[in-house]
């Protein structure tokens, strides 16, 4: 399966000019500001005219070799043309002056290590980052995805749920977590980040996948897993009770109780099923998974949206029949949507 993941960097910010002109009977040329020259520049970066932006970006640091603005642009321009050399060199400029887009050059400059096949170097940059800016969820997830290609999976998991604390509608932050869990065999949480980023994004490529990988984790049949060696002593069991009862809800679905049900009015009540079965498990567990995603869902079960979600969820199929029962229960997403916003987590 191609995971269908990347580096996210900062986007621009166009910066609105307001100026006036004065005329006392003649006109005169009045030479651009710094920043009119650098919005210049990034309107041409938009159109795609990377050498453009940067001819203007250099006039700005001939000037100011020091402008972290400037230095912040010209290095995005670099990296879009693929000038990683050119990228770090502005990324460390911008880092240097410890001024404004520091944490936006961490994060540049991590992605560009990434891409010259260094991800150690990556990992180091995102870490400093992190150490300044603990509250940018993109340094988070960024570490995260570069650990998770170097199959460092509790530096993966770790990093994604402290920026899921700091963003917690950041769906590829949930993805990624949903599919580091399916591969270290740990289906109901892979299910339970899957659902989450599910919620966010439902109807992308990336949904296909997601809702294909947690339909899959109700199945007994796993592939693709790998065992990860936990240390002596450690706490291995906490969803060992749900686990087991992912195997009793899918051979509940072939009982004479269900047998005229459809697919998707099983799929919900296993959802709803699991859900309140993880919340009644959590008087005995904490810690980020049990007060994070548990309460969410159990929650989201007890007042009656269970339906709505899964239907909600699985709109990547693009079946009629999911399509046709979200038109004829508007009201219930709309009770869910008022419910999911007014959640605090």
């Amino acid at each position: 399966m191609k995971y269908l993941f990347y580096h996210t960097t900062p986007g621009k910010y166009i910066i609105a000019l307001i100026f006036s002109l004065a005329f006392t009977g003649f006109s005169f040329a009045q030479s651009k500001t710094v920043s009119e020259q650098i919005t210049d520049g990034i309107h041409l970066h938009d159109k795609g005219d990377y050498a453009g932006a940067i001819a203007l970006y250099k006039k700005v640091l001939k000037q100011n070799s020091r402008n972290s603005q400037a230095n912040y642009e010209i290095a995005s321009s670099y990296f879009a043309m693929k000038d990683y050399e050119n990228t770090i060199k502005h990324s460390n400029a911008v880092i240097a002056a410890n001024g404004d887009y520091v944490d936006q050059a961490y994060i540049l400059k991590g992605s560009t290590q990434d891409l010259q096949a260094k991800p150690e170097e990556a990992v180091k940059t995102y870490k400093a980052g992190i150490s300044k800016f603990p509250k940018n969820y993109l340094l988070y997830y960024n570490l995260a995805l570069t650990s998770f290609n170097l199959k460092e999976f509790k530096d993966t998991d770790e990093a994604l749920m402290k920026g899921l604390r700091v963003n917690p509608a950041h769906a590829s932050s949930h993805l990624l977590l949903g599919y580091s869990m399916n591969l270290q065999g740990n289906r109901v949480k892979s299910i339970l980040a899957l659902s989450n980023f599910l919620l966010l994004e439902p109807a992308s490529a990336r949904s296909a996948q997601g809702i294909a990988m947690l339909e899959e984790n109700f199945k007994n049949e796993k592939s693709n897993t790998i065992k990860i060696k936990s240390a002596p002593g450690s706490k291995t069991d906490e969803f060992s009770t749900a686990e087991l009862m992912l195997a009793l809800l899918e051979s509940s679905n072939s009982s004479e109780l269900n047998k005229n049900k459809s697919t998707y009015e099983l799929f919900a009540g296993n959802m709803k099923s699991l859900f309140t079965i993880l919340g009644e498990l959590k008087d005995k567990n904490k810690g980020f998974w049990w007060d994070f995603y548990v309460d969410f869902f159990y929650s989201l079960a007890n007042e009656n949206h269970s339906d709505a979600f899964s239907y909600y969820i699985t709109q990547s199929k693009k079946d009629n029949v999911i399509l046709k029962w979200l038109d004829d229960n508007k009201d219930k997403y709309k009770e869910m949507s008022d419910w999911y916003t007014a959640f605090k987590r």
